[in-house]
């Protein structure tokens, strides 16, 4: 397994505040999708809970104030436990 593909961090307040310029994305009635990451992007949780499965075989557990960062080249499955809405930013 690759390390530090799919990083989970605790967003700091100064964290929380600078994400509001980011684009927002909200998963609506979605329960369940995959996405194949060709850049690296990290986001901050709004709301929400989640796990994220990658094809290395690790599961990340999300929710509100969680920063993650997956790096290009993951295979993500999402499992959606409640509507999730992220501030997101690639880089």
């Amino acid at each position: 397994m690759k390390k530090n593909m799919v990083e989970l961090h605790t967003a700091n307040v100064e964290e929380q505040s600078a994400c509001q310029s980011w684009a927002l994305w909200e998963s609506g009635d979605v329960s369940e999708f995959s996405y194949e990451y060709d850049q690296d992007v990290e986001f901050i949780v709004q709301q929400g809970k989640a796990a994220i499965h990658s094809q290395f075989g690790d599961c990340v557990n999300i929710i509100a104030g969680s920063r993650v960062i997956i790096r290009a080249g993951v295979f993500g499955r999402w499992d959606i436990q409640s509507a999730i809405t992220n501030r997101y930013a690639y880089f």
